[in-house]
């Protein structure tokens, strides 16, 4: 007879024999007892958690002869052929290979039928994620109201890709990941059972290195079986697995936590002459650290799954490290690990994540207890308290220092004095004195000479005239005072640009280094708007005197004929000369060359209006 894998073997074939799914098959078994068996479940879960199975199970337990019943007795007609996939009433579909909709239409025949010799027809449609749109609209219609006697298990791995409306037709199932004690038993089990001879090192090893999955503890514990002579050991696992070994691992972090670079670096060399893989080389570091960490914060190894279960190497590992430091350890240590999944050069990678971890500074790997942290701890601290004490003293200082205010502005209309609003958010006022700048003639004079020094070049004409919305509000031999309308205009005229011309042209005028004080002030006196330039009036000749003259005797309708005469013709007059010898006949004088006639332009032609439009034909 051929070799069956131990998966295969030992897959669960009871309620009873399912393994960390309780909550799974307790609620199976109680429908099945009352007789509330649903039309269609949905079982989702990581790879190897006992979906399809569980699917099994359920089948052989509705067509069971003993049935229906939780306890199927794997030894009637229906119960084999069900375990050898051989049964009439079971069908297994792979969505994987049969995912389009004509595979679901010819289902949707199939399934009108009775069943052949059991009591209900079921399809367990396995990675039922992978069928098209068109095959779950296909779908849908008979999932929801499917013949009597008809059992839908959908099964698959990833459940967000199931459309909604597909879910809503099911009895959703979440198989959750096995713990490692329980795949761990479940190995012992199976090996005594099978021949095996196996250390319980080892089958923990295989049971953490499993993830959750029996199907894939089963695979290894197989081939560590074949690859073994007498026994199966923790090293021939950790061979089979390709994994670097705790004592690796430790004499990493040793180093690490010593800031010994050289000897960190001297170890990742060794593991890489001898094939190790650098992926699960950064894994198992950051397992360990996992490990010692939470030892660390608990203070005992019962009811935690560690990496190491040895507690005396996790007692020396959590001396190694301070609290502080496993955070940006386990930080750098998945950025190295995403890292590796693009880099064309991972030893590279690594050995630049070691390095950084080795550098206190950049990992936190200060060793408890030393006096040296201690010290640097206790200095930060006194410096910390001196600068708190000296920062309380200044904060004392200007609550107590006195507040002046800005000195009234004169406005330039005569006998009005009016008091300058500053604004509450510009903190220049209270730095000056007010009776240290001053309004005075000369200062006047000094604030025309600024704005026509600026505005004279034009290159920063548009600076003259922003500086031109302000006015002088006093100054002395170092400060030159302005006011402006706004908290914006205050803000512009303090930046650097416009600021460093201000105070560059005040010393060339001066002679004298002069520093630009900008205040708000809501109350200046308001600028006279710039008078629009006055346009000459063009001087008419008589001709064109004695025209206008006749135009505005015209009656209003000669005079609408002749505006639009003007319009269409121009409003170029020459002057008509009688002719001696013909009586009462009018010539016009003979015109001029063409160089010499004015082209009409679009200025001189007015808007026309309604009346100028042509007259509508009527309609036949």
């Amino acid at each position: 007879m051929a070799y069956v894998a131990l998966y295969r073997k030992w897959r669960p074939k009871t309620f009873s024999d399912l393994v960390g799914q309780e909550h799974v098959s307790r609620t199976l078994s109680q429908a099945i007892e009352t007789g509330r068996v649903g039309h269609a479940y949905l079982f989702s879960g990581p790879r190897g958690t006992g979906k399809t199975s569980t699917a099994k199970i359920l089948a052989k337990a509705l067509n069971c002869e003993q049935g229906p019943t939780t306890e199927p007795c794997n030894e009637c007609e229906s119960c084999r052929r069900v375990n050898d996939g051989t049964s009439m009433d079971v069908f297994e579909i792979d969505a994987a290979s049969n995912r389009g909709i004509d595979e679901i239409r010819d289902l949707r025949e199939t399934v009108k039928f009775a069943p052949a010799n059991g009591k209900y027809k079921v399809y367990i449609i396995d990675e039922v994620h992978m069928l098209t749109s068109e095959a779950f609209n296909a779908l849908l219609k008979t999932l929801e109201e499917p013949p009597e006697r008809v059992v839908f298990i959908l099964a698959t791995t990833e459940i967000h890709k199931v459309p909604a409306t597909i879910q809503s037709r099911c009895q959703r199932y979440d198989f959750k990941r096995i713990s490692g004690r329980h795949i761990a038993e479940r190995l012992r089990y199976v090996a005594d059972n099978s021949g095996i001879s196996a250390d319980e090192a080892a089958l923990s090893l295989i049971a953490r290195e499993s993830a959750g999955g029996m199907r894939d503890a089963l695979s290894t514990l197989d081939q560590c079986a074949s690859l073994a002579e007498e026994k199966v050991s923790e090293d021939i696992v950790r061979e089979v697995l390709g994994l670097v070994g705790h004592d690796w691992v430790v004499r990493i972090l040793k180093a690490v936590s010593g800031h010994n670079a050289a000897e960190a670096l001297k170890a990742l060399s060794e593991l890489i002459q001898e094939g190790k893989d650098l992926k699960q080389l950064i894994g198992e570091m950051i397992a360990e650290l996992r490990s010692i960490m939470v030892y660390q914060a608990v203070g005992t190894s019962d009811g935690i799954d560690f990496y190491e279960t040895s507690e005396e190497t996790l007692k020396e590992g959590a001396a190694m490290f301070a609290p502080e430091a496993f955070a940006p350890m386990l930080e750098r240590l998945h950025a190295a690990l995403s890292e590796l999944r693009w880099t064309s050069e991972p030893r590279i990678a690594v050995e630049t994540a070691i390095l950084e971890l080795c550098r206190p500074q950049t990992a936190g790997t200060a060793a408890i207890g030393t006096s040296a942290a201690a010290a640097v701890q206790g200095a930060d601290s006194v410096r910390i308290a001196q600068l708190e004490a000296r920062l309380q003293e200044l904060s004392a200082a200007l609550a107590a220092r006195p507040v002046h205010s800005a000195p009234p502005m004169r406005s330039g209309m005569p006998g009005a004095a009016k008091k300058t609003a500053v604004h509450p958010a510009v903190s220049a006022p209270g730095n000056v004195p007010a009776g240290q700048l001053k309004i005075s003639p000369e200062g006047q004079k000094l604030w025309q000479d600024l704005l026509a020094n600026i505005s004279s070049e034009p290159k920063y004409k548009l600076i003259g005239d922003f500086l031109s919305r302000g006015q002088f509000g006093g100054w002395n031999k170092g400060m030159f005072r302005v006011f402006m309308r706004s908290p914006f205009l205050v803000r512009r005229l303090e930046q650097d640009d416009y600021k460093g011309l201000v105070e560059s042209r005040l010393a060339l005028i001066t002679g004298q280094p002069m520093r630009l004080l900008c205040e708000v002030a809501g109350d200046l006196t308001p600028q006279a708007p710039r008078p629009m330039p006055k346009k000459k009036p063009e001087e008419k000749s008589p001709l064109e005197q004695q025209v206008q003259k006749d135009i505005e005797s015209m009656s209003p309708d000669a005079r609408k004929q002749m505006d639009t005469a003007m319009a269409v013709f121009g409003n170029h007059f020459v002057e008509v000369q009688e002719n001696k010898g013909e009586a009462s006949s009018v010539d016009m004088e003979a015109p001029p060359q063409e160089e010499d006639i004015p082209l009409p332009t679009d200025e001189d032609a007015p808007f026309p209006d309604e009346e100028d439009m042509p007259p509508v034909p009527p309609e036949e």
